[in-house]
């Protein structure tokens, strides 16, 4: 078969594309932030104020997302890392890709650098050895968490739960840990076609079908069409701490999950 001009021509044209975006993202990754004027400072800070703070809260000091006011960012060791973090997300976070002008994106990295300058670590009244005794023994909250590999996958990992969270966050999830449940740790409920209830970790559903891992941890598969009943149950299995556990216990504890930062830095 006979290639014709523009055929011939196709490959080359993608070749020379693709290099060139190769090139660019060379020069990006070796970038500096070209907008860290006190005006462009100011800029960045209103369009946190609009979209980051519901994550990292009104000061930088972390909420759901990470502490930002510590300078310490696993993902973003450079401006132009950062400028990536912001503009794409982290996958398998809650941190989103953001669709704004490019300068936009400089301007928020350009204050979120500011955040760090002579700042320090929070403060928190507990005892974090007492309260990795309340963890690991006295709770056995390892049945469920795992930290540094060692506990359970039945719930989230909390190896490096300081530096994802703050402690006022740490502790509401205590008190109450139905306030905020992600849908990848929701859980299932259904009869299958010859009246067996069958519950379990929900780890994928679509239109036909639903995957959940059992209490034995049996990976099991269903046709939607072939059940009777499903229930999706969104709450967290976790019971809250707030009449279980002292005021004390509860701030050891929390310095103890909020302690779990140093192993991302």
């Amino acid at each position: 078969m006979r290639l014709t001009s523009i055929q011939r021509f196709l490959p080359v044209v993608f070749c020379v594309s693709l290099a060139g975006a190769s090139a660019l993202a060379g020069q990006q990754a070796a970038m500096e932030n070209p907008y860290t004027s006190v005006e462009d400072i100011a800029a960045g800070e209103k369009t946190f104020r609009s979209y980051c703070t519901v994550c990292h809260g009104r000061t930088g000091q972390g909420d759901k997302g990470p502490d930002l006011t510590l300078g310490v960012f696993r993902k973003a060791t450079s401006d132009a890392a950062m400028f990536t973090v912001i503009r794409y997300g982290i996958p398998g976070t809650d941190m989103p890709r953001h669709y704004m002008a490019d300068a936009g994106i400089w301007q928020v990295a350009a204050y979120v650098r500011t955040l760090s300058a002579g700042s320090s670590e929070v403060e928190v009244a507990g005892d974090p050895s007492a309260g990795a005794r309340i963890f690991h023994e006295q709770e056995n909250c390892s049945q469920c968490h795992a930290v540094n590999g060692r506990g359970e996958r039945r719930a989230p990992d909390l190896t490096d739960v300081g530096w994802r969270r703050s402690p006022d966050y740490l502790r509401a999830s205590l008190v109450d840990p139905n306030a905020e449940v992600s849908p990848r740790w929701w859980s299932v409920r259904l009869v299958d076609g010859d009246g067996t209830t069958v519950t379990g970790w929900r780890l994928n559903e679509d239109t036909y079908s639903v995957r959940l891992l059992d209490a034995n941890d049996n990976l099991r598969a269903f046709e939607k069409r072939d059940l009777r009943e499903l229930e999706r149950i969104e709450t967290s299995p976790m019971m809250s701490y707030e009449d279980m556990l002292s005021e004390q216990e509860l701030d050891d504890l929390v310095a103890y999950l909020y302690s779990l930062r140093s192993n991302s830095k």
